[in-house]
């Protein structure tokens, strides 16, 4: 028997290897198995399909060994792989390296195992340095002996270990997932009764500090699933003594387990959703419409209610037994659901996002793939992820470009992919937009799509009065300083301020300048890989790319020209942070783009100072 494998490779097909005889009875579909590719070099591949047809092109090598006991992959999933390979014109690996978390992609590392049976000498220092560590580790790993060593003694350090029949080299496949280990407390089971409770506080009346401690532990339990041994210590501004003196005395038992590294959130009591009218009919309108339609595009103005519409379809889809799929455009936006979105749904939902760590990845696809998350609320990345039961897919903001993947391959767009996940589901899609996008209107009007209204804003609230200013009257101020901010701009700011109010200030530029240009032949300084204008960033004092990330110092002369007469036109939200410090020195201003938000929780943590008024101004794209 045969098996056709994807790879994580950019080969255009997939590639057929030998099943032995003792695997036969055990190998499936969508189970990873570890085969050789080139000389030394081991791979995870994915089983695709099991067949008797061997290839005439090349030699089939065998399966070595199986990673899983079932499959990770199911037959869906691998269709759906198959349909955004074709429809996309991407190669079937490259599919499985953007669906697949990293640490379920296995490749082999080249490791280095001491065998000599005697502790040699060398005359070399580095040598001598490496045989120590072997001698003590037994194994190390390629790049650790390049660590040791530095890469250009790599080669030398190696040859010498050979050619004395010192080392053995092997390449092992390894799955560098490891669970999260943590010291967890729990109370003794004797004080589980109320009663007995009851005289435990009683009998710690003489012992302040334990008795907070104890006190601490409730607290958080009644919150928490897990009451950490770290968390309880901070909260509770205790010592390890301390806790290690109620251990020993039988109220408080340590354990070590492996817990979950997304688990953490309180859950507050979720209040009943409200329609109002016009909300109740929307929702009995989109309600008929699914019953007759696969896909929905739910037209809601700004501030209409839409996301109620959702919580409560998707409650209706999780009581019936399956689950949904919460598509948004940004992870910014994506931070600022979950808490609200968590208080319906709870430990029942999870995120998923391109800032998660590698291992939360692999939680995250287990807890799905199990069926512990009922809703999963992510970007893009979220379409790939193997749902058993999936019912339901609503895509917000459907018009959103963020949607399309640019780079690297498959360059999908995830609202058309949900469609077709859906149909391969047999789920249904809403697609939610208060502007929707030309190809979502003409399918409607080609009869492809079903069409909801919801024209009137939450509780009748009037739209926002917009006001055209023309930023190019705005002259150079006395203190010849260039100002960007419109004076009526600058006047509705203040007054906001003064009524304790915030502001926010879009441009959609990041850096300082965005494009710098020579006066005497017109030419704007480009990126030498990519063709485009480079921007200036005051953070950095140089041009950036903002395509392939080259950083080049400032130019003072024109490429073209030789000319020094190079200005810089236009702004970005570096120069308008810059500009409204400057206007409003007290203020509390701070910027998010790509550049400020770094961190995993970057945009969390600004979101949080936003919404508790830490925040005056906010500049951003």
């Amino acid at each position: 028997m045969y098996a056709d494998l994807i790879l994580p490779l950019n080969l255009p097909q997939t590639l057929t290897y030998g099943i032995p005889l003792g695997m036969q009875p055990y190998i499936q579909r969508g189970m990873r198995v570890e085969v050789g590719l080139g000389k030394n070099k081991q791979y995870a591949g994915i089983v695709v399909q099991i067949h008797n047809h061997k290839p005439d092109a090349y030699q089939v090598k065998p399966i070595r060994s199986l990673i899983d006991k079932q499959p990770i992959v199911d037959s869906v999933q691998l269709a759906f792989w198959e349909w955004v390979a074709s429809y996309y014109m991407a190669s079937p690996g490259e599919v499985m390296n953007a669906a697949l978390p990293a640490h379920l992609k296995l490749m082999s590392e080249t490791r280095i195992q001491w065998i000599a049976a005697f502790l040699p000498q060398s005359p070399n220092e580095v040598v001598t340095r490496v045989i120590t560590q072997l001698q003590t580790h037994s194994v190390l790993t390629l790049s650790e002996i390049s660590q040791i060593t530095g890469a250009k003694d790599l080669p030398f350090v190696l040859q010498e270990l050979l050619d004395n029949e010192w080392v053995s080299v092997n390449d092992h496949l390894e799955d560098p997932y490891k669970p999260k280990i943590e010291k967890i407390i729990e109370l003794h089971p004797n004080y589980a009764q109320e009663g007995q409770l009851k005289s435990l506080f009683s009998m710690l009346e003489r012992a302040p500090k334990q008795l907070a401690l104890l006190m601490c532990y409730i607290e958080i339990h009644q919150k928490k699933k897990y009451v950490r041994q770290a968390e309880l210590l901070e909260r509770a501004d205790a010592t390890s003594a301390q806790l290690k003196m109620m251990t020993e005395k039988g109220i408080l038992v340590v354990k070590e387990v492996a817990v979950d590294r997304l688990s953490g959130y309180v859950i507050d009591t979720p209040a009943a959703i409200s329609f109002t009218v016009a909300q109740k009919t929307a929702y009995d309108r989109l309600s008929h419409l699914l019953l007759t339609k696969n896909v929905v595009l739910l037209h809601g103005v700004t501030g209409s209610g839409k996301t109620l519409l959702y919580i409560e379809k998707i409650k209706e889809y999780i009581n019936n037994g399956y689950q949904a799929l919460f598509l948004l455009p940004e992870i910014a936006l994506t931070q600022h659901l979950v808490q609200r979105l968590h208080v319906h749904f709870g430990e029942s939902m999870g995120v998923y996002h391109s800032k998660f760590s590698n291992h939360e990845r692999v939680e995250i696809w287990e807890n799905v793939r199990k069926g512990k998350y009922k809703v999963v609320v992510g970007a893009r990345s979220a379409i790939w992820l193997p749902y058993p039961k999936l019912g339901v897919i609503i895509a917000d903001e459907e018009h959103d470009v963020s949607y399309k993947q640019k780079d690297p391959a498959p360059r999908f767009h995830a609202r058309d992919a949900a469609i077709y996940l859906a149909t391969l589901h047999g789920a249904k899609v809403i697609l939610g937009s208060a502007t929707p996008s030309i190809e979502s209107l003409q399918h409607v009007k080609a009869g492809k799509y079903a069409y909801c209204s919801l024209s009137e804003r939450y509780n009748n609230v009037p739209l926002p009065a917009i006001r055209i200013l023309d930023a190019r009257t705005i002259g150079t101020v006395k203190s010849h300083r260039r100002q960007i901010i419109t004076p009526e701009l600058e006047q509705a700011i203040a007054q906001a301020l003064q009524h304790k109010k915030q502001v926010v200030l879009f441009q959609n530029k990041r850096g300082y300048t965005p494009i710098q240009l020579c006066t005497t032949c017109g030419k704007v300084v480009q990126c030498k890989n990519c063709s485009v204008a480079l921007s200036y960033h005051k953070a950095t004092d140089k041009l950036h790319c903002h395509f392939c990330g080259l950083k080049i110092n400032i130019a003072n002369y024109c490429a073209s020209c030789g000319s020094n007469t190079l200005i810089s036109k236009s702004y970005g939200t570096e120069k308008i942070e810059e500009e409204v410090q400057f206007l409003f020195p007290k203020a509390r201003i701070a910027r998010m783009d790509t550049d400020s938000m770094k961190g995993k929780n970057s945009a969390e943590e600004l979101l949080y100072k936003l919404l508790n008024h830490q925040i005056d101004i906010l500049v951003g794209t």
